[in-house]
């Protein structure tokens, strides 16, 4: 499954050249050919609320840009559903892959949607990791187009899905807050960061199990766990399932952490640890690890354990794990403190 639409704007979502036909001029009205772009703005305001992050790749004059897509009264996408944007004379294969850089995404998560078939042709050749249609010639064929694409099918859609275009806007406003904060920990500190841990709730096993199938970097086990299975493990007395939610001034992080503890008498073995990337240098994986530590004590267990699967993508998660654990064992008798600047709510 993809998570990006990348778009072109001149002859992809309006018709003609904003910067030689004007703001006024482009086709983009309720009347032929101007209300083909408008249902093709509305098939993507479609995917942007089933969670597909939206994206700008245009070769344009910005200013002539932006006012189209600010103030055009036929406009149905704003500047809010965009995650991201360049637009500039660079090529479109440099701009994508700043935009990945960007939301921090793999390139092979990106799909790129322009009427030229030049720039077409040159994204396919430099970035052959972006998914790049054909799209049709005709612009009536693009909202239906569109809609038939096979990269965006989802099994479940989660509250997560349906909130990643605006965690993708909300988050660009966080890097740009940062750039007012000395360093890191001030700027931590600004956001007023409240994490709400859970045990053992069954209202978000779709989630969790959606988390399992597609977290990479920061994911212990690299392995996917069905939603009857994490049911059984939350109803089973020799498991614990804890998972977290994250938010802050900007807003709902939506679900983002996991873990599955198996527990024994004087052992508890982390089976499973694995946390959004859009979450990570939080400290939400060092509150957790710290809350189950002092559940672990209370229960009178001496030692947990974590189990570690190496992958070519899960550095972070081994990072963690060295700082925390010995040998992937780690006492009770050790205090791990959660974060300074985060609020625990449990």
């Amino acid at each position: 499954m993809k998570k990006c639409l990348v778009l072109d704007l001149d002859n992809t979502l309006w018709g003609g050249i904003v910067g030689e036909d004007g703001p006024e001029g482009i086709q983009l009205s309720m009347q032929a050919p101007g209300n083909s772009f408008i249902a093709f703005q509305q098939a993507i305001l479609d995917h942007y609320d089933r969670g597909i992050i939206l994206a700008i790749n245009s070769r344009n004059n910005p200013e002539d840009a932006w006012k189209v897509i600010r103030t055009h009264p036929n406009q149905i996408l704003k500047e809010h559903h965009f995650a991201a944007a360049r637009i500039n004379w660079n090529d479109k294969a440099s701009n994508i892959r700043e935009l990945a850089e960007e939301l921090n995404i793999g390139l092979d998560s990106m799909v790129f949607l322009d009427d030229d078939p030049t720039n077409r042709a040159l994204v396919r050749s430099l970035v052959p990791e972006v998914e790049v249609p054909e799209l049709p010639a005709n612009p009536r064929e693009y909202a239906r187009f569109l809609h038939g694409l096979p990269y965006f099918e989802a099994k479940v859609i989660t509250d997560e899905d349906k909130m990643r275009g605006n965690l993708y806007v909300t988050e660009r406003l966080r890097k740009e807050a940062e750039k007012a904060h000395p360093n890191k920990e001030e700027f931590l500190k600004s956001l007023g960061l409240q994490l709400f841990l859970y045990k053992d709730r069954a209202d978000c096993v779709p989630r969790l199990s959606q988390l399992t199938e597609k977290t990479n970097q920061f994911n212990t086990l690299k392995q996917p766990f069905s939603e009857d299975e994490i049911a059984a493990f939350m109803t089973s007395s020799g498991h614990h399932v804890y998972h977290g939610r994250l938010q802050d001034m900007f807003g709902d992080y939506g679900v983002i952490i996991f873990a599955l503890v198996e527990k024994n008498d004087k052992v508890w073995n982390i089976r499973s640890l694995l946390m959004s990337c859009r979450v990570f240098d939080r400290g939400v994986e060092t509150a957790l690890l710290s809350h189950v530590l002092e559940e672990a004590k209370k229960e009178g267990v001496e030692e947990i354990t974590v189990e570690y699967q190496e992958t070519e993508k899960n550095p972070p998660a081994k990072t963690f794990i060295d700082k925390h654990f010995t040998n992937q064992k780690l006492s009770t008798t050790t205090t791990i403190p959660s974060p300074s600047w985060m609020t625990l709510t449990l």
